[in-house]
């Protein structure tokens, strides 16, 4: 402080320069948010134009969008209201051979009305005439269960899929044709066709246990004056079989088309074993229990296979690896007693023969090594009634050739001194008996009372 004249005065510092490098103080500073603002001239010049053109860029792209769901809707709509031609339309194109044309009507009409089993079959008709059996297969497939003509449907699937050489699934649908069904009643036609599709099929896989219950279904709808025809069908398999040698040919092709069609290569394994070809028949035995382990039938037969090639070893190893299913099957107490022998426990033996003769009494060579086992045991008595029986069956096998050209010899118009029909028959049914077949002994007997 100054004193002077009386007067007291303050001194306060000195303000800076203009061009004194002393800054404004903090408090001085505004803060960033409280900061106005100004853009420079330049820059708005530059940026206004960028952003207008992308707004009108994305106007643009928003139109289209809208035009373009817009078109795509109202095709849509007209896709599903534009009148389709008539059946009797399509039907005539479909015979001047008009296929494309016919066929894009049926598409849309299945399209449209997935259940219509009518435009289903016409369709694969036309698929069928142009080559694609897949397809049309495919298509036959699809027809509605309730459809009135799903069993015609049925069997000319399974026929388009056996044309090319998908014998697996021409079985199932020819199965499913053939079911009995009391709200589907079968055509006599179409279930005849099916079960004589069938019984090719399983003649040419060599499989008669499949092919019996056929025969007895066809049997069944049969009329009287067909019957006689289904029963000597019934005798034929016990009296010759296909040549493997001309089968073995579709076998291969019917493996070639379905990889998982394991009883095609089943019968394709037996059909080389019968022409000597043990390397291919073991080869493919093998494959089929890799790619189906539970297969009985296929283990079966590579069994007996390696049990006549004498493969003992082999025979002992693959018996212990018996599916679950095997125990119910009479072969593998066969085998299994077979075992036994080789191993000198004929007590062991002649409990696993008994064992397979309550599961399939009317196999003569169960009895032969019972009697065998039984004779080892000094049970003569027991052995002597099962060799009895097993002549009883072998005897019976010898007669029935002879049996079956009598039936055929009797039938009218016959000659001067042919047998009668009436004995004929008789004389299949006491046949049929002894060798087990309980339901062609009946047919038969049924047949000598009123042929």
């Amino acid at each position: 402080m100054e004193r002077a004249a009386g007067k007291t005065f303050v001194s306060r510092p000195h303000a800076p320069a203009i061009d004194s490098p002393v800054m404004t103080t903090t408090s001085d500073i505004a803060a960033p948010s409280e900061r106005p603002l100004t853009p420079v001239a330049g820059a708005a010049v530059v940026a206004a134009p960028g952003r207008r053109k992308s707004a009108f860029a994305w106007k643009l792209v928003g139109v289209c969008l809208l035009a373009c769901l817009s078109a795509f809707n109202a095709w849509w709509y007209w896709r599903d209201i534009r009148p389709l031609p008539d059946r009797k339309t399509i039907s005539d194109w479909i015979s001047r051979e008009q296929y494309r044309q016919a066929e894009s009507a049926l598409r849309e009409t299945v399209r449209r009305s997935p259940h219509d089993g009518e435009a289903r079959m016409m369709l694969a008709r036309a698929l069928a005439v142009r080559g694609d059996l897949l397809n049309c297969a495919r298509q036959l497939h699809d027809v509605p269960y309730w459809w009135p003509q799903k069993a015609e449907a049925l069997l000319r699937e399974g026929e388009s899929y056996l044309q090319i050489d998908r014998a697996k699934d021409a079985e199932r649908a020819w199965l499913e044709a053939i079911k009995d069904d009391p709200l589907h009643p079968i055509p006599p036609d179409v279930l005849h066709d099916a079960c004589q599709e069938l019984l090719k099929l399983y003649a040419i896989e060599d499989r008669w246990e499949d092919a019996f219950p056929v025969m007895w279904v066809a049997y069944d709808h049969a009329s009287p004056g067909d019957q006689p025809i289904l029963l000597l069908m019934r005798m034929r398999p016990e009296l010759e079989r296909v040549s493997q040698k001309d089968s073995i040919g579709l076998l291969t092709r019917y493996f070639a088309a379905a990889a998982d069609d394991w009883e095609a290569l089943r019968a394709l394994a037996r059909a080389e074993l019968a022409l000597g070809h043990h390397a291919e028949a073991k080869r493919h035995f093998q494959a089929c229990l890799k790619g189906r382990p539970d297969d009985v039938r296929a283990w079966r037969d590579y069994l007996s296979m390696l049990l006549e090639q004498g493969d003992l070893d082999a025979f002992l190893a693959l018996l212990a690896k018996a599916p679950p299913s095997a125990e119910s099957e009479p072969e593998t107490w066969m085998f299994r007693g077979v075992a036994s022998e080789k191993a000198g426990d004929w007590q062991g033996a002649a409990e696993h023969f008994r064992k397979a003769i309550e599961l399939n009494p009317y196999v003569p060579k169960y009895y032969y090594r019972l009697a065998m086992a039984e004779e080892r045991l000094g049970l003569r008595d027991q052995a002597l009634a099962h060799r009895k029986r097993t002549k009883e069956m072998n005897d019976a096998r010898a007669q029935l050739p002879i049996a079956y050209a009598d039936y055929f010899a009797s039938i009218p118009p016959r000659k001067a001194g042919a047998p009668d029909m009436a004995a004929a028959g008789k004389r299949l049914a006491s046949i049929c008996e002894t060798m087990g077949w309980s339901r062609a002994a009946q047919a038969w007997s049924r047949l000598a009372i009123s042929p």
